[in-house]
C-alpha cells in the first residue's frame, strides 16, 4: 500500500488522531469548505497553506504525499485543458488554430481561470486526504450505526474490501503474464470481477449466518467531550463562519471573464491570515500535546 493514492488512517499522537471523530470530520469538512466557496487566487493559496499546516502539525505529511500523486497531476491537467476549450477573454496570448470554421485561441483569462480552478482542487483533495488520514474511519462510520445501521456495515465491509479486491486483481494479472499466451485485460477484469462477484457472496452467506439480517439499532452511547474535542470543534465553526461571512460581505470575489478582476484589500489580507491560524490554533499550546497518545 505504500505506492498507492489513498491516504491511510494509523493512530498518531496528535489532537486531530485523540479527538472524536465527528470533530475531527467537521474540522477538515470546514477546510474543504474554503475551496468550495472560493476563486480567489490568494485565499485558495491560504487554504491550501492552511491544510498542508494541520497535516503536518498532525503528522500525517507522508500520507498527503500520497494523496499528491494523484492530485497534482489531475490538477495540472485541469489547469492545461481549461485553456483550449474555454475560448472566453479578452487578452489573447497565443493565436491558435481553426477546426470547422472554429478558432481556438488561448486568452489569459481563461488560463487564470484554469490554475484557479487547479487550486480548488488541490484545497477539496488534500482536506478530503487529511480526513482519511487522521480520523478514525470505524469511528467515523459509528456516527451513522443508528441512523442506517446496514449502510454503515455495508460501507465498512465495502472499505475492508477495497484493498482486498485489488491484490486478488493484481495476482490475476501477474498470473495472466506467466502463461505461454497471455489473456487480454478483458479476461483478466471479467475474472477479477467474478472473483469480486463470489467474494460477495460469501461475505453476504456469513453475514446471514451470524445473523446480521436481524441486526436492530443499537442503543445511544454518550461520551464526554475532551480537550481535544471542543478544540476542533470550536475551530471548525470558526473556519465555517469566517469563510461563508466574509463571502457574503463580499471578501474574495473574483471574476475572470471577459476580464480578469479581483479584489485585493484589507478584508483579503485578514482572511488569508486568518484561514492559516485558525488550522493551527487545535494544535498550539501544551494542552493541545497532552493526552493525544491515550484520548
Amino acid at each position: 500500500m505504500s505506492g498507492g493514492f489513498v491516504p491511510v488512517y494509523r493512530r498518531r499522537p496528535s489532537a486531530l488522531h485523540a479527538a472524536r471523530a465527528g470533530a475531527g470530520a467537521g474540522f477538515c469538512l470546514a477546510l474543504a469548505l474554503v475551496g468550495v466557496v472560493y476563486e480567489h487566487p490568494l485565499v485558495l493559496l491560504a487554504a491550501l497553506v492552511a491544510v498542508v499546516a494541520a497535516a503536518l502539525a498532525a503528522d500525517v505529511g507522508g500520507e498527503l504525499r500520497r494523496a499528491a500523486r494523484l492530485a497534482v497531476p489531475l490538477a495540472l491537467l485541469v489547469a492545461a485543458i481549461n485553456p483550449i476549450v474555454s475560448q472566453q477573454g479578452q487578452t489573447v496570448l497565443v493565436r491558435g488554430w481553426e477546426i470547422l470554421g472554429r478558432r481556438f485561441d488561448v486568452t489569459l483569462e481563461a488560463l487564470a481561470y484554469g490554475g484557479v480552478a487547479a487550486l480548488r482542487l488541490l484545497v477539496v483533495v488534500f482536506a478530503l486526504a487529511l480526513l482519511s488520514a487522521a480520523v478514525d474511519p470505524d469511528e467515523l462510520l459509528r456516527l451513522f450505526r443508528r441512523v442506517s445501521y446496514r449502510s454503515a456495515l455495508t460501507a465498512a465491509l465495502a472499505t475492508r474490501l477495497v484493498p482486498v479486491l485489488a491484490r486478488d486483481a493484481s495476482r490475476m494479472s501477474d498470473a495472466a503474464r506467466c502463461r505461454p499466451q497471455p489473456p487480454g485485460r478483458s479476461a483478466v477484469a471479467r475474472a477479477a470481477l467474478a472473483g469480486a462477484l463470489d467474494r460477495a457472496v460469501d461475505v453476504a452467506a456469513s453475514l446471514e449466518v451470524r445473523g446480521y439480517a436481524r441486526a436492530r439499532r443499537p442503543a445511544r452511547t454518550r461520551r464526554p467531550w475532551s480537550r481535544h474535542d471542543l478544540r476542533l470543534a470550536t475551530v471548525a465553526l470558526a473556519l465555517v463562519t469566517v469563510a461563508i461571512a466574509a463571502r457574503a460581505l463580499g471578501a474574495g470575489s473574483f471574476t475572470p471573464y471577459p476580464r480578469l478582476e479581483l479584489s485585493a484589500g484589507p478584508a483579503e489580507a485578514l482572511l488569508c491570515a486568518a484561514l492559516p491560524a485558525l488550522a493551527l490554533a487545535p494544535f498550539a499550546g501544551r494542552s493541545a500535546r497532552l493526552g493525544v497518545a491515550h484520548a
